[in-house]
């Protein structure tokens, strides 16, 4: 029988380690403390159990390694509870590492990762041919010529695309945006990256043009909440308080997963799946790890319901 999922998830696990509470940030030739460090699953494993949470059934397709960081990460993954199936493990390290430092609202990282396989992409494409789902969801932005192909199988079963950015290389590489994103249904960067692409110095200017490329734009604009356009229409929908910010590494991802619960399961409007998107990540950065407070379903909805009660008063 063929595995069913709601969302395809491709693409593979970072092992981060996070030094919080810091007196300064750092600078050349000093030694600081932190005072407390987390070490958790990163990247797409953070939408993956932001999915999950949310009763979402996600399949992920990530690749571990032989080395204790692969291994770190899949133990963490199997104690969420997380479906890996869809995994493969190759017989040599495979470290996907990266050191965040936070601090004050804002983080830089310092990050090392060993040679992808040379046959990922064709790895991803024969698992999706060997499962059924309704959505496909990209956490980093593909080169035309590797989402094509992804996209193909995608569409043959009836099913819709989204996209994340990044900050990559790929980013900052001149390329024909309106032929990359026609591929896809939703494209969600944050601000900074949508102006990057657009070439503009201003959300709303960056919304306009990435409209006139993709069906949906979301822009995750954090404190300011988020923006989606769609045939025409700009609408805002603004961040949630869920208490102090003491981590926003995967905060980004983690909207996604609020965002793609609303839009693929339930089927919202888009003024819900962003608000969606904006409880996960609003209240995934009251802890210090991407994935560590992504909101349960039940929790999700008593935040939906406390905003509508909100809204009308």
């Amino acid at each position: 029988m063929r595995p069913s999922y709601d969302i395809f998830l491709p693409g593979d696990y970072f092992y981060d380690l996070i030094f919080t509470v810091l007196p300064e940030f750092p600078v050349p030739g000093r030694e600081i403390y932190s005072q407390d460090l987390l070490a958790t699953g990163g990247a797409l494993f953070i939408t993956a159990v932001a999915l999950h949470r949310l009763q979402v059934r996600v399949g992920w397709s990530s690749t571990f390694g032989t080395d204790e960081y692969s291994q770190f990460v899949q133990r963490l993954a199997v104690a969420e509870g997380l479906d890996l199936s869809l995994a493969r493990h190759i017989d040599r390290p495979y470290r996907r590492v990266s050191t965040a430092i936070p601090y004050l609202g804002e983080r830089a990282f310092v990050t090392y990762v060993d040679p992808t396989p040379p046959d990922q992409d064709a790895y991803w494409i024969a698992q999706m041919k060997a499962c059924d789902f309704k959505h496909l969801h990209l956490g980093a932005i593909l080169s035309r010529a590797r989402l094509e192909p992804m996209a193909e199988v995608a569409r043959a079963q009836g099913a819709t695309i989204s996209m994340d950015c990044q900050d990559m290389p790929d980013l900052y590489t001149i390329c024909s945006w309106a032929e990359l994103l026609r591929l896809v249904d939703v494209f969600v960067p944050n601000a900074r990256e949508a102006m990057q692409i657009t070439g503009t110095t201003a959300v709303q200017a960056a919304l306009e043009q990435l409209m006139e490329w993709v069906e949906v734009v979301v822009v995750k604009d954090g404190a300011n909440g988020a923006w989606v356009g769609h045939g025409g229409t700009i609408l805002h929908s603004p961040a949630i308080d869920a208490g102090p910010v003491l981590d926003t590494t995967g905060a980004g991802d983690s909207f996604n997963a609020g965002f793609l619960y609303g839009w693929v399961i339930e089927r919202a409007p888009l003024e819900v799946c962003a608000r969606y998107g904006n409880i996960c990540g609003g209240i995934s950065v009251t802890a210090v790890g991407g994935a560590t407070a992504a909101p349960t379903l039940d929790r999700l909805k008593e935040w939906d319901a406390r905003l509508a009660r909100e809204t009308r008063v």
